[in-house]
């Protein structure tokens, strides 16, 4: 299925629109791909650029490409972080793929990538971006799966061990392998900073900010209710609970097999 498959036109068109806020790039990944070029069939599509979706013409033609399974990401830097191609999400390694929603920094507002006492594998940050907070917290789950743990437990001891450090910052994130797709919400339990309700405020979104840490998912189902997959996503469009979506809550992973489509939550 395609984006527009399962948001539906208007939705897809707002969650476009919530680029106008999260406007320093974009990018997607599709796996089991299928597009108007026979090289694709049932293959791969990842797509970065640092255009914001809701002028990019690309936008609109991979919102309507099938594929089994995809990661979206808006991109909103993190304060000081580059606006380069290196920085766009999905990040991917070692066939994981991986985005996330939050700035990682400690009390006096100094960002992990200015820590050089931080223990994590700079090689494996290397490989993803040095330029990217969030690229340490993705070498961190990656360097727990190259020590053998499957990838939910990875991120599990990855979030404990960023949080021994930086407790007050946000690891919601999505993360992908051949196996599992995991989603996480934790963030710090406070309520949204008001820099980020007043630049929602600010381009007419007023009160969308204010979950800007909620997760929600729902079941994709058909006209017959068969259950066809799962959506999960972070708030800034339209998720009603009479459109069948369910807040995570916080502090909450959610686990799915990419090969039965199973999921379930367990607690972080």
């Amino acid at each position: 299925m395609s984006l527009k498959d399962i948001l539906g036109e208007n939705d897809t068109a707002d969650f476009r629109r919530l680029s106008e806020i999260h406007k320093d790039g974009w990018g997607v990944s599709l796996k089991g791909f299928i597009g108007d070029d026979a090289s694709h069939a049932s293959g791969d599509r990842t797509y970065h650029t640092t255009v914001a979706a809701y002028v990019d013409p690309v936008f609109s033609s991979l919102a309507e490409a099938p594929a089994q399974s995809a990661l979206w990401h808006l991109r909103w830097g993190s304060p000081g972080i580059a606006g380069i191609i290196e920085n766009q999400q999905p990040f991917a390694c070692d066939g994981i793929e991986f985005i996330h929603n939050g700035h990682i920094a400690g009390a006096d507002d100094v960002n992990i990538l200015d820590n050089p006492d931080f223990e994590v594998d700079r090689d494996i940050v290397g490989s993803i971006s040095i330029h990217s907070d969030s690229a340490i917290f993705f070498a961190v789950i990656v360097g727990y799966t190259r020590q053998g743990m499957k990838l939910s437990d990875a991120i599990l001891h990855a979030v404990g061990k960023m949080r021994e450090t930086y407790p007050m910052s946000s690891y919601n994130c999505i993360v992908r392998d051949d196996e599992e797709m995991v989603a996480v919400q934790a963030g710090c339990g406070g309520k949204t900073v008001p820099e980020i309700t007043e630049f929602y405020n600010d381009y007419g979104w007023t009160g969308q900010g204010d979950d800007y840490a909620t997760m929600r998912f729902r079941d994709i189902r058909d006209d017959k209710d068969h259950g066809l997959g799962l959506l999960v996503a972070s708030s800034g469009f339209r998720q009603d609970a009479d459109g069948g979506w369910r807040e995570m809550g916080n502090n909450t992973m959610l686990i799915a097999s990419r090969r039965t489509g199973r999921y379930f939550l367990r607690s972080l």
